[in-house]
């Protein structure tokens, strides 16, 4: 295979083949090495008295390094209340050694917290009795049906914007869809997980969710003409990779490495884990604080929409205003006697590098109103021919765009006008190639180039392809 050809081939498998290497070594860095032996990191913990506590506090400095965080209290009620407030994790009475506790922040953090305190009280001469101030729902046994409710409400909003860019609907419509599709998801899971006994009846949840769709649907689809290609390993990496750990639904909080831990006071799904908890387990104590982080998510994709909806509309003034220029110019021209539209060979083959530079693999997608144009180039043996000069004129001979193809041989016009267009091809040493054809509004239409050393260059035109419209 000639080199040019496996060049070609190595951008085509890299540009095809990084989201589901980046799937695969993200999990394995977010997921396998962090949780593969769970352990305490600064878990909050109380203790009734003061001597009790810095005792306590210094065996646990000695076997367990930063493993906890003693603090003491002066009676049992406080240590009670300091659990339910969400203050500490748990809380040990050393007098009669008995250990209160939350199994709604995870089960597993109980199994951690008894295997840490039931040599405290062997030593005193007790044995180890605990309480559970906040039980979960019957139906949530291991206490993490809560999460998975929620795992489906962060995932399937990133879903839908990867759907409906490829939809044929207006921006609004898209907006309306997401809102809607939010609506229905946060109803299909709450009466799902309601009639399982996963959760407690409680209308506040719906909230609580709806957000939680609502504040990644519009972050993610705001994102796209910002990353453009990589909004895939963008959305992910936010809202899997970094939202699932950090949460503390499927792993308690702290007992996973510090930094999720500070990433969970800022990703959406831990601040919904955190508010559901808080509204069914403990009288809305860290409710509040997780409803306004969603609510910031929320204006965070609301933000981006508006921005990128008025820099569209500023690029757009712009190319009107450049159109307006060259028609006035081709009009000068042509009577002065000029031509409007050259297209010699010699033109193309050099080139002009006044023109614009079009990497089709970083254009986002296009509003269904728009009418884009959009094919490859490619010479006599199939290979991609990268740098080819392609340039579009309208029905009187103005031109419309220049551009240069990718490295894969691919080119994109965006913005053309309601008329017949003439589209030229043409490459050094290839004879350049022509075609004429009319684009539709809200379609991608295709023209693809073949060009040779011979006579025989032409246009190739897919004809009844999903997304491209038959041309004339």
């Amino acid at each position: 295979m000639p080199k040019e050809e496996l060049k070609s081939l190595a951008r085509k498998l890299a540009s095809t083949l990084w989201f589901p290497m980046f799937f695969v070594v993200g999990f394995m860095v977010f997921y396998l090495i962090p949780f593969h032996a769970p352990a305490p990191h600064n878990v909050p913990v109380a203790v009734v008295g003061e001597q009790a506590a810095a005792g306590i506090e210094v065996s646990f400095g000695n076997s367990v390094p930063d493993g906890y965080d003693i603090s003491a209290v002066s009676s049992e009620q406080a240590a009670r209340r300091a659990v339910l407030d969400r203050d500490v994790v748990a809380a040990y009475d050393p007098a009669d050694g008995e250990m209160f506790y939350a199994s709604a922040n995870g089960r597993m953090a109980v199994q951690m917290l008894r295997q840490s305190f039931a040599p405290v009280a062997a030593r005193a001469g007790q044995r180890l009795s605990t309480t559970d101030l906040a039980a979960t729902a019957p139906g949530d046994v291991m206490g993490t049906g809560l999460f998975y409710c929620l795992m489906a409400l962060n995932i399937a909003p990133y879903v839908l914007v990867m759907m409906l860019l490829r939809a044929q609907l207006t921006t609004r419509q898209k907006l309306g869809s997401m809102v809607g599709f939010g609506m229905v998801s946060t109803l299909i899971c709450y009466f799902t997980a309601l009639s399982l006994d996963v959760i407690h009846n409680d209308p506040l949840l719906l909230l609580v969710g709806f957000l939680l769709t609502q504040g990644i649907a519009w972050t993610a689809y705001g994102l796209v003409p910002i990353v453009k290609q990589f909004i895939p390993g963008v959305a992910i990496g936010l809202f899997v990779l970094l939202s699932l750990p950090s949460s503390g639904g499927a792993i308690p909080l702290h007992f996973v490495h510090p930094i999720f831990q500070f990433l969970h006071h800022i990703m959406p799904l831990g601040n919904a884990v955190d508010a559901m908890r808080g509204i069914l387990y403990f009288d809305g104590a860290g409710a509040a604080r997780g409803t306004l982080v969603l609510c910031a998510w929320v204006v965070l994709g609301v933000a981006l929409v508006v921005f990128n909806h008025f820099r569209a509309e500023r690029r757009a003034a712009r190319t009107t205003e450049q159109r307006t220029y060259e028609q006035r110019d081709g009009e000068q021209r042509e009577r002065s006697g000029e031509s409007a539209g050259r297209t010699s060979g010699e033109e193309y083959e050099h080139g002009d590098e006044s023109g614009v530079t079009v990497d089709p693999a970083l254009e986002a997608p296009e509003p269904a109103h728009h009418r884009t144009l959009a094919g490859s180039v490619t010479d006599g043996s199939g290979a991609a021919v990268p740098g080819a000069s392609v340039t579009v004129t309208d029905g009187r001979g103005v031109q419309i765009a220049r551009m240069l193809t990718s490295p894969e041989g691919e080119y994109r016009v965006h913005d053309l006008p309601v008329e017949s267009i003439t589209v030229v091809a043409a490459a050094a040493g290839l004879e350049p190639a022509v075609d004429r054809l009319r684009a539709r509004q809200g379609c991608v239409e295709r023209c693809d180039f073949l060009l040779d050393s011979e006579s025989a260059s032409r246009s190739v035109r897919p004809v009844g392809v999903s997304g491209a419209g038959v041309l004339s």
